[in-house]
């Protein structure tokens, strides 16, 4: 059976995209499908393995969740081509990846987007610099989105095995 590979796309990977990766972990374990979905994260602008924010880490820890293992990566080619969904952070993200990676446009979509009939808004704002009461509204944002993008994953990881 081939894992279903989800990969969440922000700027430094240290802020918004441990918070969508981590939560989504949470979910995949809570249904014990971890043979089945893959989950990662990866920035446009990264410095390989840095570790998450430090007001990203403690809303984690909030939630339950443990991000210290975390460490930040560069986008590259092979992880574009192994992810099955590239869920980005803004439309920013997106038309970089887009431009990057013509050929694999069809995978890439906004969080916001993602099966979404008429969303409000595409992109997230990014908390960095900013105070814990940021981050915290933006961890409400990213895990309503994932817990509602979810679902879809679930379906299209049975359909890919």
């Amino acid at each position: 059976m081939r894992l279903y590979n989800v990969l969440f796309i922000c700027t430094a990977n240290i802020c918004r995209t441990p918070m969508a990766e981590y939560y989504l972990k949470h979910l995949v374990t809570q249904d014990s499908l971890e043979a089945r979905i893959a989950v990662s994260s990866a920035g446009t602008w990264a410095i390989d393995g840095h570790p998450a924010a430090p007001n990203s880490l403690e809303v984690c820890r909030e939630h339950g969740l443990n991000a210290s293992s975390h460490r930040s990566r560069m986008v590259h080619a092979s992880i574009m081509n192994n992810a099955d969904l590239v869920l980005c952070m803004s439309t920013q993200h997106k038309a970089d990846l887009a431009g990057v990676f013509p050929h694999l446009a069809g995978k890439i979509f906004t969080l916001r987007e993602y099966q979404a009939p008429h969303p409000q808004s595409l992109s997230i704002a990014d908390p960095y610099g900013m105070a814990i009461e940021a981050y915290r509204e933006t961890f409400r944002i990213i895990s309503r989105e994932v817990a509602r993008v979810y679902p879809f994953i679930k379906k299209a990881a049975s359909i890919n095995s």
